[in-house]
């Protein structure tokens, strides 16, 4: 026999039931590490002049031997002519830039300035799909490699310098993906572009668009918010374990960024386009 406490036991638990569903459903479609995995879809691990590269010189054999499913590749190129024995760096990190499904590369090459760890750096996107590889990027020759002192990059350098170790923070609802960097210390950038970065694809522009992390009640203030409290998804590598690689907040980097904002003139804050939002937490002197 079902009696009226029986009745309201299993209303309660269908309500409650249905509230923790409701719960699970808006977690899963919000801010998250868990970022899906993308496509190997282009023919070839690495671009074309990449794979040509390394069949023409020997500093970059490394570029032959990417598998398709690699989340990382990277090696050393040229060395300076000056003889110092300091060579650019390549670091390319598979991230799905454009939210297509498909692996792209997001390559960051850094040039060393001097032996103890002062470089500058340049960035190129590749978006990979069933046809191949799409380049954006500096004007540089096709046999050439991607790297500041080649080409126009280093004129074109201010359009392309996005920030090192891109981190993920993935939109469930959106399906969208943020990316987190910054130039870290002995950059030469790094006092002119403190802070970390929030990136998003600008499909209208084709390419990445920085927003305002400092703007109240902004997606990209939501996004810094959950990177300070949770860090961002870095793809592991082989024998690799994802909260090994994470790109975790660090404080101290903020605070510089403050510190820089804050200390800056009229003109410097027009120059540099500093946030207004971030100007205004400012405490000026009275």
């Amino acid at each position: 026999m079902i009696t009226t406490k029986i009745v309201a036991w299993r209303l309660r638990h269908l309500i409650l039931a249905a509230a923790c569903c409701t719960l699970g459903q808006a977690a899963a479609q919000g801010l998250t590490l868990r970022v899906p995995e993308c496509r190997p879809a282009a023919p070839k691990a690495l671009p074309d002049k990449y794979q040509a590269l390394a069949k023409r010189y020997k500093e970059f054999a490394w570029a032959a031997k990417v598998g398709r499913d690699a989340s990382f590749a990277g090696g050393n190129g040229w060395e300076r002519v000056d003889g110092s024995e300091m060579r650019d760096s390549y670091s390319f990190r598979r991230i799905d830039l454009n939210n297509d499904g498909y692996c792209d590369w997001y390559l960051d090459t850094s040039s060393p300035l001097s032996t103890g760890g002062d470089r500058d750096s340049i960035n190129t996107l590749y978006l990979g799909g069933p046809q191949g590889w799409t380049r954006i990027g500096a004007t540089v020759p096709d046999d050439k490699p991607d790297v500041l002192g080649v080409g126009k990059a280093a004129e074109q350098q201010p359009r392309y310098l996005f920030g090192e170790e891109p981190g993920v923070i993935y939109d469930a609802g959106q399906k969208t993906r943020y990316l987190v960097t910054a130039l870290y210390s002995r950059h030469q950038a790094r006092d002119t572009q403190p802070g970390y970065r929030i990136l998003a694809w600008d499909a209208a522009a084709k390419t990445l668009r920085a927003l305002d992390k400092w703007q109240p009640g902004s997606k990209a203030a939501e996004v810094y918010a959950y990177f300070k409290q949770h860090g961002a998804y870095v793809a592991p590598g082989p024998g690799e374990r994802a909260e090994d690689t994470a790109l975790n907040f660090d404080k101290e980097i903020e605070a510089y960024e403050r510190e820089r904002a804050c200390g800056a003139s009229t003109a410097e804050a027009a120059e540099r386009k500093l946030s207004p939002y971030l100007l205004a937490s400012c405490k000026r002197p009275r």
